[in-house]
This record gives structure tokens, C-alpha cells and sequence, in this order.
């Protein structure tokens, strides 16, 4: 799934994790730069339940995130 974004890639990622789905954001410099995505890794062993639940959590997920813009980076 592509972002375009790394900070979306980033928090949309996180934000499925909470959600308890396992998928890993693929950010530069591994890919170029506005091609920031979101990889998952399906198997037969999912079941159609599973994947329908994923959808759900990326749609909810963003909307949550929306444009971006409400993304806030932790300075420590």
C-alpha cells in the first residue's frame, strides 16, 4: 500500500500494530523518496476473516490519521 509519505507510513503502521495487525512501513531510503508504503505479508493460512479485519483497521486507522497534518514527531 502505497503512502507517498513516510510519516504516514510510519504512524499508519503503528497505528495497525495497536490494532494487532503485523505490517511493516518501507520508508527511504530503502525505497525513493514519496513512494513511502506500507508492506504486508499474507499467507495462505489467513483466513478471510483476518484480511477482512485488516481492511477495517486500515480504513479507521486512516481516517484517524487524515492528511498527515495532526501527525506530531516526539522530540526528546
Amino acid at each position: 500500500m502505497v503512502t507517498h509519505n513516510s510519516l504516514i507510513a510510519v504512524a499508519l503502521g503503528q497505528k495497525l500494530f495497536d490494532r494487532g495487525v503485523n505490517v511493516q512501513p518501507i520508508i527511504p531510503p530503502a525505497v525513493p523518496e514519496r513512494s513511502a508504503r506500507l508492506r504486508f505479508f499474507l499467507t495462505s493460512e489467513h483466513t478471510e476473516a483476518q484480511i477482512d479485519r485488516t481492511i477495517e483497521a486500515i480504513v479507521e486507522a486512516r481516517q484517524e490519521i487524515g492528511d498527515g497534518r495532526s501527525i506530531l514527531i516526539p522530540t526528546n
